[in-house]
């Protein structure tokens, strides 16, 4: 007997018995399927979540040479600031470059003293008591020649007397205070 002469409800009956058999068999084969199914699932997740940071990885490795750019800049300004802001006192070479300013200003140093140091946020105050002796004019230049130095160094606390019996005629003490990065707050400062 051939499929095609079948009654219709015999050629269904037999399609859906091929069916099952077909399902059953594939079942018997694969007998974890729906959970191979979850497994794919959860590898093409991961694949494309891979593929995402592959895809960032690259976009940041495009602009490698940008942030190189930008790092170099910043270190160049890291060491202008560390010549405005030195990490320690530096107090012998400070005194060199304040006795040297004296001398070509014409004045005498007659004392330096240098002060505690004060804490203040992310740098420490530095003050230095300094009296000299010359005329008013080269006080003037002193000062101005100190206004100039890499370094930040405020004056204040400027009295004058007059210096009887000398052709240098001005007694002047003041406190010169300049600054010094405070590496203890390097982690808090943003």
């Amino acid at each position: 007997m051939s499929f095609d002469k079948l009654p219709f409800a015999g050629q269904l009956g037999i399609m859906l018995a091929l069916a099952a058999v077909i399902v059953g068999l594939a079942y018997w084969v694969f007998p974890n399927l729906s959970e191979q199914r979850k497994e794919i699932t959860k590898l093409e997740d991961s694949y494309a979540e891979k593929d995402r940071e592959i895809r960032k990885g690259q976009a940041i490795e495009a602009r490698l040479q940008e942030f190189e750019r930008e790092v170099a800049n910043l270190e160049r300004k890291l060491s202008d600031v560390a010549q405005i802001l030195p990490r320690n006192t530096e107090t012998g070479d400070l005194l060199k470059w304040i006795k040297n300013l004296g001398d070509q200003s014409n004045l005498d140093l007659k004392s330096f003293s240098p002060g505690t140091l004060k804490p203040v946020e992310f740098y420490t105050e530095f003050p230095i008591e300094m009296q000299v002796i010359g005329k008013y004019h080269d006080l003037g230049i002193f000062l101005d020649r100190v206004s100039k130095y890499s370094r930040i160094i405020n004056v204040d606390k400027l009295k004058m007397n007059d210096n009887k019996g000398n052709n240098k005629s001005i007694r002047a003490s003041f406190t010169a205070t300049t600054f010094v990065y405070d590496e203890s707050t390097e982690g808090g400062v943003e």
